[in-house]
């Protein structure tokens, strides 16, 4: 789910305060909320028409995102990230769309933590940093597919389709 103007420009605000961080930034236009992990697909024709069909009644939600910190852990510091906690709403989201990825999401289990990263941590480098209380409301309004583009400067993403929530 790409993640609205207000959301990069703090991102951004974030990102200018601390330019000196041993990190490769993501691009603002490739700030995203990833609910389903990626995979391997030839029809991607196919898969945007079911997207429409599987979203057709999930409507547009907030969701809150409380906290910057490191991740996944504070002892293994991969990421800078915003995150909300666990979201019974995009959990709920993402089991409808695992079955289309064809991927082992549980499916009865509804909770989804809510992130963005918006930086890689150089390997072997450190991060001075402490997690910082943040509240950045943000609405949830389309599901996007992405194509991910490896590249040795990090991935590029280009959208393929676009599905907005009621």
């Amino acid at each position: 789910m790409p993640v609205e103007e207000v959301f990069r420009a703090k991102t951004l605000s974030f990102r200018d305060s601390r330019s000196s961080f041993p990190v490769r930034w993501i691009p603002p236009e490739n700030l995203h909320v990833t609910l389903v992990p990626p995979w391997y697909c030839e029809d991607t024709g196919k898969v945007c028409k079911e997207l429409h069909n599987l979203l057709a009644d999930v409507r547009s939600f907030d969701v809150c995102f409380n906290e910057i910190s490191v991740g996944p852990t504070a002892k293994k510091p991969r990421f800078i990230w915003a995150s909300g906690g666990t979201h019974v709403a995009l959990g709920e989201l993402r089991g409808r769309l695992s079955g289309l990825a064809g991927t082992e999401a549980d499916t009865n289990d509804r909770k989804f933590f809510l992130h963005v990263t918006f930086a890689r941590i150089r390997k072997g480098q450190k991060v001075n940093f402490s997690p910082e209380t943040i509240d950045w409301k943000v609405t949830l309004d389309s599901v996007c597919l992405y194509e991910s583009i490896l590249h040795p400067s990090g991935a590029e993403y280009r959208m393929l389709c676009r599905v907005g929530l009621g």
